[in-house]
């Protein structure tokens, strides 16, 4: 059986953050991402209302969009929708209003932050979440300069529950060589919980996972490349616990 993928984060949605700037560049993405194995996918439009500001009435409509087509397209694509949260601490006032999502309902909630924020602003947010009912996702913890060689707040992060996600992109030099290399280190200490594209446009940020994939099954072997790819991104939008 071909190995299939499930993209937890991803900003394909358009016109409702910076990503996809059109339907058609939408489609595209869409069409991108199913060829390249993906079959079950949930939109992440970042949500903070200084940075951005579309209203749940925009996503749900371009959500919608999403669905006619790949339900007339690709009936084997499964979408669900969810928020990148650009941490505040008013963030579960957000959260009640529905104005921004955890995954596909569930209890966890992809959480991000600037490259540059400080190291105990992240470890304090990140307990904030948890204390207020919710498991962090945290998107792509490789591009903290902060948490660079900070094994002990990593580990401090995991033991409360925090789950690390590293961008495909990243693992193959695309975000630099600083990037590259904490997610390699990252992964050689078995942190990494998922891999997803946070796929922008098909230029620079597409939604391909495959080579990545196939570099995981080539250093690491086929079971934990599924579990990254596949099993623990479904476990997720269950909303199921996880080792």
């Amino acid at each position: 059986m071909p190995m299939v993928f499930a993209d937890i984060h991803c900003h394909i949605l358009f016109g409702v953050d910076d990503g996809a700037r059109s339907e058609q560049e939408m489609l595209e993405l869409l069409d991108a991402a199913y060829h390249d194995g993906t079959r079950e996918l949930c939109f992440t439009p970042h949500y903070h209302p200084a940075y951005f500001g579309a209203s749940p009435e925009q996503i749900d409509a371009a959500f919608q969009t999403a669905n006619a087509y790949v339900s007339q397209k690709y009936p084997d694509l499964h979408l669900y929708l969810g928020s990148e949260l650009r941490y505040e601490q008013s963030f579960s006032d957000w959260l009640k209003s529905k104005r921004c999502r955890t995954l596909n309902g569930t209890e966890y909630l992809l959480a991000d932050f600037l490259s540059g924020d400080a190291l105990d602003m992240i470890v304090k947010a990140m307990l904030n979440v948890i204390n207020c009912g919710y498991r962090p996702v945290l998107a792509h913890v490789e591009r903290y300069e902060a948490l660079q060689k900070r094994q002990e707040e990593l580990r401090q992060l995991k033991t409360w529950g925090t789950i690390f996600q590293i961008d495909a992109q990243s693992l193959l030099g695309g975000f630099g060589y600083g990037a590259k290399k904490r997610s390699r280190r990252l992964l050689e200490e078995g942190m990494v919980d998922l891999i997803a594209s946070d796929a922008h446009d098909m230029q620079s940020r597409s939604p391909d996972l495959r080579p990545c994939y196939y570099y995981i099954v080539k250093k690491y072997g086929q079971t934990l490349a599924r579990r990254l790819f596949y099993e623990n991104p479904m476990h997720i939008l269950r909303g199921e616990a996880f080792r």
